[in-house]
């Protein structure tokens, strides 16, 4: 987790320190549920503090501040004469005749920026790297004498708001919160996708769902994961669930099912239903294999395997295995053509798992454990949930392949 600090001021940059101290001695972090690779991620805090102000010469940067803002967003800079290139929308173009520079967008590098000083110049040094609330880092803005701590950019799926509530906490300033679901008290729907591990389909229609619960009305909501124990979720006043008979009456839509998933929508809804898809990226996949595999057959098994159960590939939250496969080249290249996080588990771990297993004598001589794919899906689906195996070992040539659902 890399949180980016840039003061402008003799005194902002003092208020930096204070922030950077009391957040490092704390480690205080928002809550962050998804899936626990995506966890994984925030359990380092590395905050660097910036200074661009002639007060102080000897630490302040060189570099223009556009520079600084598109690295932090996770853009290349090229320097070009103006006019010098064909522009597309992967690039945008900062500075004048004399140093301008194009920047094409790669990912996001920092995952919070912090202006100490006027929105004004921070609205101007981010505008040109924005790219959408699915990418963009938060953002937030302290005054200098750290009354303030407002949310700037990417409150909820960029968790801004949680953000500058630590923030304001740490230095005692108010959090300055301006989505309207928070300050209405309301349901978000893109928070709860975010906190529940779902992947919004179209963001037009998130918008139709917030606007929606704003006006008062009850959602209708269709769910293949349990309801119950969903984090964040709406209240009893705000939604009601329907059954897959009604599925076409339902404003948001949680599934992991390529036939939910995937069909076209209906010319026409019933009730003006909203259908937001939510993908429910929860399911994890098992695999064992034979020592050498190729790539090709690990694709075709996986796809196999998917298709045959009626799960979209969009829901995969990762593959597991054993740690004796965490160097087997071929599932390796399908973990990275595939955009799949593979993770491994040791035999001891998978044996701890509860629940009626195939069983083999020989794997358990090879690896210690006498079940791998079936174990390995559980015991991650287990780590962030309840497990439910809905797939058991099914062999594809070289290949064993398991599923299992966090619910």
């Amino acid at each position: 987790m890399r949180i980016e600090i840039i003061a402008f001021t003799e005194r902002g940059y003092h208020l930096s320190e204070k922030l950077k101290g009391k957040w490092m001695e704390s480690g205080e972090l928002p809550v962050f549920s998804g899936d626990m690779e995506e966890r994984g991620r925030h359990e380092r805090l590395e905050i660097e503090l910036h200074a661009k102000t002639k007060a102080l010469p000897e630490i302040s940067e060189t570099r223009e501040l556009s520079e600084l803002v598109g690295d932090w967003f996770g853009c290349t800079a090229e320097n070009f004469k103006s006019g010098d290139y064909d522009d597309d929308s992967n690039s945008v173009s900062v500075g004048n005749d004399a140093a301008s520079y194009k920047y094409t967008n790669v990912s996001c590098r920092s995952d919070v920026i912090i202006f100490v000083g006027s929105t004004g110049i921070a609205v101007r040094a981010i505008a040109p790297f924005l790219k959408h609330k699915s990418e963009d880092p938060a953002v937030l803005v302290i005054d200098e004498a750290g009354h303030f701590v407002i949310s700037l950019l990417s409150g909820h799926l960029g968790g801004g708001n949680e953000w500058a509530g630590i923030a304001a906490h740490l230095i005692g300033a108010e959090p300055v919160i301006t989505t309207a679901t928070d300050n209405e008290g309301a349901f978000a729907v893109d928070i709860f996708a975010k906190e529940n591990g779902f992947a919004i389909t179209d963001f037009g229609l998130a918008k139709e769902v917030s606007a929606k619960v704003l006006r008062g009305e009850k959602l209708r909501i269709y769910s293949d994961i349990p309801m119950d124990d969903l984090v964040k979720k709406p209240g009893i006043t705000e939604a009601e669930t329907v059954g897959i008979k009604d599925i076409d009456k339902a404003d948001v839509i949680i599934s992991y099912q390529s036939k939910i998933l995937e069909s076209p929508a209906p010319a026409i809804r019933p009730f003006n239903a909203i259908g937001l898809r939510l993908t429910a990226k929860r399911i994890y996949v098992g695999i064992g294999a034979r020592k050498g595999v190729d790539f090709e057959d690990v694709q075709k098994a996986f796809e196999s395997c998917m298709k045959s159960a009626g799960i979209s590939k969009d829901a995969v939250a990762a593959l597991c295995s054993i740690d004796l496969k965490k160097n087997e080249q071929g599932i390796l290249t399908f973990s990275y053509k595939n955009e799949i996080p593979f993770v491994t588990f040791t035999a001891s771990e998978l044996e701890s798992q509860e629940g009626a297993f195939a069983a083999s004598a020989f794997v358990k001589s090879v690896t210690g454990v006498s079940n791998v794919c079936e174990r390995a899906a559980a015991y991650a689906a287990s780590r962030n949930g309840r497990d439910r195996v809905v797939v058991h070992k099914q062999i594809y040539g070289s290949v064993t392949l398991a599923v299992a659902v966090q619910e």
